[in-house]
């Protein structure tokens, strides 16, 4: 697969999502609501959530649900996948909803593959928040749509990008200190499968 093309600055409010995500996929797969209306109107209707707002939980169920779809193009592997954020242990669904992340959001990609893959190749253990300032910085310098970013909105990518190391236990905000994490098999096989090996290193295998 090549990379998402669109660097999403919706990341902001989206963010990290996995028990939203997780739960958006427990409709599709424990329910059968496949379609993206029906999935927004089955969290409007309990809000599991329990946001303040009908809005905001449509806009999140959406994102939950487009990430979800991002996952994979096979809808055999796509349904591999989406199991494992909706059933899987806790380090499952971190990490695949950290894939999902990067499938749907090319920040999230670049981020991974540019910056984490080569301090885990190189076994460097310190990633300063400087270093992903920079990152954030580059993408400014880079993209249009990214360069409209205002410093709140570039400086709130960072904070995201940080969070998402974090969740997945790869990262110490304190030490600013980066590990790889103990990629879950099953995780793995999918990726492999879903023609994604050049995002592994990023995930602390070798390739």
């Amino acid at each position: 697969m090549s990379a998402p093309q669109a660097y999403r600055g919706s990341i902001t409010r989206e963010q990290w999502l996995v028990n939203e995500t997780r739960t958006v996929a427990r409709l599709m797969l424990d329910e059968g609501i496949a379609d993206t209306a029906g999935l927004v109107d089955a969290v409007v209707s309990a809000n599991p959530f329990q946001y303040p707002t009908e809005r905001e939980l449509k806009s999140i169920t959406r994102a939950c649900a487009r990430r979800l779809a991002a996952l994979s193009d096979d809808p055999q592997l796509r349904r591999r996948l989406v199991e494992l954020i909706a059933h899987g242990t806790p380090d499952q669904l971190a990490q695949t909803n950290l894939y999902a992340m990067m499938r749907d959001n090319r920040i999230v990609w670049d981020f991974m593959t540019c910056v984490v893959a080569r301090k885990l190749e190189a076994l460097d253990p310190l990633l300063r928040r400087r270093e992903i300032a920079d990152f954030v910085e580059g993408l400014r310098a880079q993209d249009g749509r990214a360069a409209r970013w205002s410093d709140a909105t570039a400086n709130k990518v960072r904070q995201v990008l940080t969070a998402c190391l974090e969740r997945c236990g790869m990262y110490d905000r304190a030490t600013e200190r980066i590990a790889p994490p103990l990629l879950d098999l099953d995780l793995e096989a999918a990726i492999r499968a879903n023609g994604d090996a050049e995002v592994l290193p990023a995930l602390g295998v070798a390739e």
